[in-house]
């Protein structure tokens, strides 16, 4: 868990920029809290600190403002997200990034996307932007901090094993590296699993439907990964963000022919 930074987020329609929030978090390796929950939590230990919400009446949520008037003046990175309905950002962020400003934080950036919209006059034709944001939204999302705030984001120690393992039917590849004078150890490939990380919750083997993973002493095992789905479940619900999945467009499609019998799950 990266312990540098946050993310405070308010979704209160669509699940528009908590999908973004997510995203963002997963990225950096680090908590994303709702608004509410902010304002009971000492964000002065963070370093970083990434505010968004959907636009409602040419602003952010009522409830980020809040959360920002209540920071103190400690020297911290910030940045800003939102998603909107509006074609074009405007100035929908200024609000937020002047009481940013007056309470002394240094803004890295910011960030928008359209968003799915089903109020006022989208009604009539059943919402606009419809799908969005979509999964290149997202991907722009997380290429915004590792393009802006690389030094924040949690590496993907997988990506930095040279040698990898064929992935075998019941067998599970471990890897150890060294990274700042610290052993990092790696199960599986599919579905990678930080060891040193992993605080054996259990809560990736609860949301995996098909089974996948196995707590073995008190660690998460993907001791089934050729079985996944790539639904992510275990990504997203992992607090400690010990699990990660890596996949080519071939293996995708290998996993729909290897399912192509089931009749559920």
């Amino acid at each position: 868990m990266n312990n540098e930074c946050i993310i405070v987020y308010e979704s209160i329609y669509n699940g528009n920029t908590e999908k973004l929030a997510r995203v963002m978090a997963r990225t950096l390796g680090c908590q994303f809290i709702k608004a509410n929950d902010a304002l009971n939590t000492d964000l002065t230990r963070y370093k970083l600190i990434g505010f968004g919400s959907g636009i409602y009446f040419g602003s952010h949520h009522p409830d980020i403002l809040e959360v920002v008037r209540k920071l103190d003046q400690s020297d911290q990175e910030v940045f800003v997200f939102s998603s909107r309905g509006a074609p074009v950002l405007g100035k929908y962020h200024e609000p937020l990034k002047k009481l940013l400003i007056e309470k002394g934080k240094k803004i890295a950036g910011e960030f928008s996307v359209r968003g799915y919209d089903e109020t006022g006059p989208w009604v009539i034709i059943g919402g606009g932007n419809v799908g969005k944001p979509d999964e290149n939204d997202l991907k722009k999302a997380a290429e915004f901090l590792r393009n802006l705030l690389s030094k924040y984001c949690m590496p993907d120690y997988y990506d930095q094993v040279l040698k990898k393992l064929p992935v075998k039917e019941g067998f599970v590849n471990t890897y150890e590296l060294k990274v700042n004078d610290k052993m990092i150890a790696l199960n599986g490939d599919f579905v990678t699993i930080n060891q040193t990380a992993c605080r054996g919750c259990g809560r990736c083997v609860k949301v995996c439907p098909l089974g996948v993973i196995e707590l073995i002493d008190k660690k998460a095992v993907p001791l089934y990964e050729l079985d996944c789905t790539l639904c992510r479940l275990c990504e997203i619900n992992c607090g400690e963000r010990a699990v990660s999945l890596h996949y080519s467009w071939f293996d995708a499609i290998k996993v729909a022919v290897r399912h192509s019998k089931r009749n559920s799950l």
